[in-house]
């Protein structure tokens, strides 16, 4: 009795992780009508994924102004207002809903930036740092190329 109730509970066991590592990496999305692949969310989820995608694009102005002006030391403070330390306040259970590419090309996305802001730091010219934010622009093209934010209905 006790080997078939551990065969059990490690085939419960299994089955769960198994589940969770789906929805890991699938998230909770659905074919769009426009080719895209559609990101199911909540109306306060959606909401929070468009803020960070508006505070990135604020980012990407406050960025092209200051290099405009030569201020690499302003660019490097926008960079980093948009890097890393921008995923800390990403609800575990929106993670959850996201699938593992839109995952990784955001997690992709707030490195470049940190990246431009060390760049910027370490004294590259805006010439390179322009480069740097038009590399950083693909990932965010390629992203909404293949993504787009839908409600949960």
């Amino acid at each position: 009795m006790t080997r078939k109730l551990a065969l059990f509970a490690l085939a419960l066991w299994a089955v769960t992780a198994l589940g969770l590592g789906l929805v890991f990496v699938r998230g909770n999305t659905q074919p769009g009508s426009d080719g895209r692949t559609a990101v199911l969310l909540a109306p306060a989820e959606r909401d929070f994924v468009l803020g960070e995608m508006r505070h990135v694009l604020g980012a990407v102005q406050a960025i092209t102004e200051a290099l405009a002006k030569g201020d690499t030391a302003q660019a490097a403070r926008a960079a980093r207002a948009a890097g890393g330390d921008a995923v800390a306040g990403v609800p575990p259970s929106l993670l959850a809903k996201l699938p593992l590419d839109f995952k990784q090309a955001g997690l992709a996305m707030h490195a470049g930036f940190d990246g431009i802001a060390d760049a910027a730091d370490k004294g590259a010219d805006k010439d390179a740092l322009t480069q740097q934010l038009a590399e950083q622009l693909n990932l965010c093209l390629g992203c909404h190329q293949s993504f787009r934010i839908d409600p949960a209905r």
